[in-house]
């Protein structure tokens, strides 16, 4: 027998995986759709009435829901008896989402709903740090991340977990950071280090590449929502890509794909932070942006990587020039020269534009998205590059007019990964929310009450079978 085979057939779901997969119907439902009563829940996902009964009574007992008490419903059992409507509740479940790149740390944190309650930006050189210090710099920022939620919430804080972007392949089973070029890191166990730094089990801890999470926040909250097949590009020193497809991110059999910072269009173009010559990162990257307006006055290390300064250098030597800033403030600066008509930024984003719209075009070829998404820096300089690389887009593209495909700006800006990593911890509870209940963890925050973990290990050992 083909083992290979063998291992994609389907095979039967047992009661544990049906009445999970019954749990996440329920909540996805709810916080897809809002407020609804039980018999409406019941109509509308195909369960039967008493199921539904069961799985909310055990999202009510791990707080994940709620009942809003006497409100106005069409599926009122009787006249003159509102229904009692059902909510996403989760106040307590926080999901932390961490970002590092080049020159900073990003960390946010958000409730099941996926409202923010909390927001940090550091300034950090990552690549000049290492990553053993920039491991302990996340763990330290996302200790104090749940220390201020737990200090400020009136009821127990339980965190889901955290889940870390880093601009680079990422193996998502081990934790390990294989090849990450802009930080000069390579097969470095960041989820096992970041484990040991903060206290947090490794299980709790997720890796993934940035652009990827950041795809999952366009998808899900970005101006283009709910748009089923997009691609993301960062707009950073390095250039990503994440890809959605029919609703599902497309990484690739090892968790690698969405590289399109390094497809190769100018043999002998720039060197790329990777040590090869004429990526599309080295094209259009922040470093390639600046150098061609003329804003790169500090000599490129090896292999084209930028160094930056951490927050104290950049206070001791403010005003030497736009290095030691953030990848927004340079892109600020950019557009300032080019509003005051600079002739030789204003021709930089020409040359940027037009490979954007070359690269752009390769991907409609390849992957014949809806969308394609800029973001990160090409924010700030939209206005001059959007409409020229649309027009090289088109032209490039086989399909007429592209194939419909739109050339848009993000309006998550730098907090697209970030985001995106925390809703991808939503979406671990969603999919388990009993996984709530058997883990703790002390130095963290505070887990449920022991009578709610109690019942909710005792339906993930002996579930009930749920009736589709």
């Amino acid at each position: 027998m083909n083992h290979r085979l063998a291992s994609a057939a389907p095979t039967r779901a047992d009661h544990r995986a049906v009445h999970r997969n019954n749990l996440e119907v329920v909540l996805r439902h709810l916080g897809t759709v809002g407020p609804d009563s039980r018999a409406g829940i019941a109509t509308r996902v195909g369960l039967t009435p008493s199921t539904v009964s069961r799985l909310v009574a055990e999202l009510l007992d791990l707080g994940l829901v709620r009942e809003v008490a006497d409100a106005p419903s069409s599926d009122t059992p009787r006249p003159g008896r509102p229904a009692i409507q059902l909510e996403l509740d989760g106040r307590h479940i926080l999901a932390l989402g961490a970002e590092i790149s080049v020159d900073r740390i990003t960390v946010i944190g958000t409730d099941l709903a996926g409202t923010v309650v909390y927001h940090r930006d550091r300034v950090f050189d990552a690549a000049r740090s290492g990553p053993e210090a920039t491991a302990a710099a996340v763990g330290r920022l996302c200790t104090r991340a749940v220390d201020t939620v737990v200090r400020k919430s009136p009821a127990h804080v339980t965190l889901a977990g955290l889940a870390v972007a880093v601009p680079g392949l990422v193996e998502v089973e081990t934790g390990v950071v294989t090849e990450a070029p802009n930080l000069s890191w390579r097969g470095f166990p960041f989820g096992k280090v970041l484990a040991e730094v903060s206290d947090l089990p490794p299980e709790a801890i997720v890796l993934g590449n940035d652009a990827n999470f950041a795809a999952l926040a366009e998808y899900r909250i970005g101006s283009r929502a709910g748009t089923p097949n997009l691609i993301y590009i960062t707009g950073e020193v390095g250039i990503g890509g994440g890809v959605i497809a029919a609703g599902q991110g497309l990484l690739g059999s090892h968790g690698h794909g969405g590289e399109i910072g390094h497809m190769k269009l100018d043999p002998k173009g720039a060197r790329c932070g990777c040590g090869r010559r004429g990526c599309w990162e080295a094209l259009i990257g922040l470093d390639a942006l600046l150098r061609e307006a003329g804003l790169d006055d500090e000599p490129t290390p090896p292999h084209g990587r930028r160094s930056t300064r951490t927050a104290g250098a950049a206070t001791r030597t403010a005003g030497r020039g736009p290095r030691q800033w953030s990848a927004s403030t340079r892109a600020a600066r950019v557009a300032e020269r080019a509003r005051a008509g600079d002739r030789r930024t204003l021709a930089a984003l020409e040359t940027l534009a037009r490979w954007v719209g070359i690269g752009a075009a390769n991907l409609v070829n390849i992957f014949d998205p809806q969308v394609i998404i800029l973001g990160g820096y090409f924010r700030h300089v939209a206005e001059w590059i959007l409409p020229a690389a649309r027009q090289v887009m088109v032209e490039g593209v086989l399909a007429p007019d592209a194939g419909g495909c739109e050339l848009a700006i993000s309006s998550l800006g730098f907090e697209a990964a970030a985001r995106g990593a925390a809703l991808h911890m939503i979406d671990q509870v969603i999919a388990d929310p009993a996984r709530l209940a058997v883990q703790a963890y002390p130095k963290w925050g505070v887990p449920g009450p022991a009578r709610q973990r109690d019942r909710a290990r005792r339906r993930v050992s002996e579930p009930r079978a749920a009736t589709p």
